[in-house]
């Protein structure tokens, strides 16, 4: 099916993005591939001594070090360190030489700050109050530090870094994530847009056309040891969202045949039919550990049961990855243990809407360029897609849709937020909101008693410990939730949407008022503090967080109203304020100072 979906000029620039690419491994042995070809980065000795003397807390930061020199001449300095009797085991000793060998993480970067920044932007006019009004002001003013140019000496020198080259400035997570991600990203555009900067996300998108020209698809994120897996595909959402905001047609239309790449990746190789009906999976072959989580994954491959394919674990982790929920019950056979972790074998809802969302989308665009042969194609595709996810991921039973393992035969009938994602897109179908259906899957909600959180919809209802379930929501996840149900018809669906809307509203605000920061994730069930769970420790910053607010408060800043919060944290708010304040006086040089 995939192969005739490339145009005639996909097949000229390359023909090998019809097949098989860096993220399928071709025919290499399963476990002979690890995330990149770098010996120093991806695999080898040096990587796992260092990973191994537990040098740092976080496996990522040795993989995001700049190398001083060439690769050879530091295996080789490492070997005769080994040689020399040293105890490479030694914390101490690993330190001291990357020391000598290496710069810290954050060398590839140069000082930048969004040139196309404005203090007011024209949205928060339409929020009535006036403390969220104030608060999305701070939000706005949160992008100036999330902004990062890659220095050119990393176009120049690429070997010596893991960083990946974009030639435009990027607005990143934040914390650990110091590069681009690629789901991120969408939800930060969406905030971008809101914040009037179009040539920051201009810039954003043609790094991700870069990408596709490069690998076929966009990587995980801005890393070498990302590029053999990519992530939920939304370039072309975040192209339409452009184009909707600034009607620039001439440069998406350069855009389109990239766009197609990005596709066309996915169909090939990224497909599995069930019952004569196409679906996406993710599927990301690497068959080593990952090296920002190195000793993570390799204390759980050295305790799985005997019999068990390591390399297969290897692959059904950076699968996990590839889906942005790294990790969930909603991937492992017993719902509780990494070690059962099959994500390879599941048809995820969430993917196939957004591919279903990508198709409309492009169907869209082409129409509006005028090229209604190629909108129509697209248009097809959409319905193709509705068809399949009504037959294969439709529950009757349950009323709502459900991940299907394509090993077993079976739906998982777990509760998961992405369970009602189809809502978001009404990719079911005629492709028109259907109360029906609507209300079926509201009242599915409730059966599962997700609604009743003080923090918003909890990601799941299991406690694993991982942090892509219970108590923890995402922003990206409750916008979809949130989204989902305001595009429906019935007027109680549309106040649930609402109601949710201020849930979230409530726990960021709070949790502002009392940190003086954005968090990538809350704890749903106390509506308080950030989530826990997973391999790292709680991000500060944060992207997709401040787009998803910002959204919420374009969207609803008429009825949202900001929660009641402690004298305490009211101070704490308000020190924010004046501090921002100062901070953009001093950077304009007209310093003042008034009373909070």
């Amino acid at each position: 099916m995939a192969s005739r979906w490339c145009s005639p000029f996909l097949m000229i620039v390359s023909v090998m993005f019809c097949g098989k690419t860096s993220a399928q491994g071709g025919g290499e042995n399963l476990a002979n591939i690890a995330a990149c070809d770098s010996e120093i980065y991806c695999s080898g000795r040096l990587l796992e001594a260092v990973q191994n003397a537990h040098v740092f807390n976080d496996s990522k930061t040795f993989v995001d070090m700049k190398m001083k020199t060439e690769q050879d001449e530091i295996l080789r300095a490492f070997d005769a360190l080994a040689g020399s009797g040293a105890d490479i085991s030694s914390a101490e000793v690993m330190q001291g030489f990357l020391d000598q060998w290496f710069d810290p993480p954050g060398s590839e970067f140069e000082v930048w700050e969004p040139t196309d920044w404005r203090d007011s932007p024209k949205f928060l006019d339409n929020v009535a109050d006036s403390s969220l009004r104030e608060w999305g002001r701070k939000i706005h003013e949160l992008w100036k530090s999330l902004g990062r140019k890659v220095k050119p000496d990393v176009r120049d020198r690429p070997h010596l870094y893991s960083m990946l080259y974009v030639p435009y400035p990027v607005i990143v997570p934040g914390g650990r994530f110091r590069e681009f991600y690629y789901w991120d990203t969408y939800w930060i555009i969406r905030g971008l847009l809101l914040s009037e900067m179009t040539e920051s996300t201009k810039g954003m998108l043609s790094n991700f056309a870069e990408m596709v020209e490069r690998f076929g698809f966009i990587p995980n994120g801005g890393r070498v040891y990302y590029t053999r897996r990519s992530q939920p595909p939304v370039f072309t959402l975040a192209m339409r969202d452009y184009l909707d905001q600034t009607n620039d047609t001439g440069f998406v239309r350069t855009m389109m045949p990239l766009l197609e790449m990005e596709y066309n990746f996915w169909m090939s190789n990224r497909t599995v039919t069930v019952s004569g009906h196409v679906l996406n999976q993710y599927q990301a072959s690497i068959g080593k550990s990952r090296p920002e989580s190195w000793r993570e994954d390799e204390e759980v491959a050295s305790s799985l049961q005997t019999g068990s394919d390591p390399a297969r674990f290897h692959a059904n982790v950076a699968t996990a990855c590839e889906s942005g929920w790294d990790f969930s019950s909603r991937w492992f056979e017993d719902s509780a243990n990494i070690s059962s972790i099959s994500t390879m074998d599941i048809i995820p809802v969430d993917l196939n809407v957004f591919m279903c969302a990508c198709e409309a989308a492009l169907a869209d665009i082409f129409l509006r360029l005028g090229l209604g042969d190629a909108a129509a194609r697209y248009q097809a595709a959409v319905e193709r897609r509705r068809s399949a996810i009504d037959a294969v991921l439709w529950s009757d039973q349950q009323g709502v849709w459900l991940d299907y393992n394509s090993a077993t035969g079976q739906h998982n009938n777990r509760f998961y937020a992405s369970n009602i994602f189809p809502l978001y897109t009404t990719c079911y179908g005629d492709g028109t909101a259907e109360s029906d259906i609507e209300r079926r899957v509201v009242n599915y909600l409730k059966r599962e008693n997700v609604l009743d959180y003080p923090g918003g919809v909890p990601t799941s209802t299991i406690h694993s410990g991982e942090q892509w379930d219970f108590p923890n929501g995402w922003p990206p996840l409750q916008h979809l939730v949130i989204e989902g149900l305001a595009s429906s018809s019935v007027g109680e669906v549309q106040q649930l949407a609402r109601e949710l809307a201020q849930r979230w509203i409530n726990v960021n605000y709070r949790q502002f008022a009392k940190t003086q920061a954005m968090w990538e994730k809350y704890d749903v069930e106390t509506g308080e503090h950030p989530g826990s769970g997973g391999e790292y420790d709680v991000q500060v910053g944060f992207g997709w967080t401040n787009g998803v607010v910002l959204h919420l408060l374009d969207k609803y800043g008429h009825v949202l109203r900001a929660p009641p919060i402690s004298t305490a944290a009211t101070v704490v708010l308000h020190r924010g304020a004046l501090i921002l304040s100062i901070i953009a006086s001093i950077s304009t040089g007209q310093l003042h100072f008034e009373c909070l």
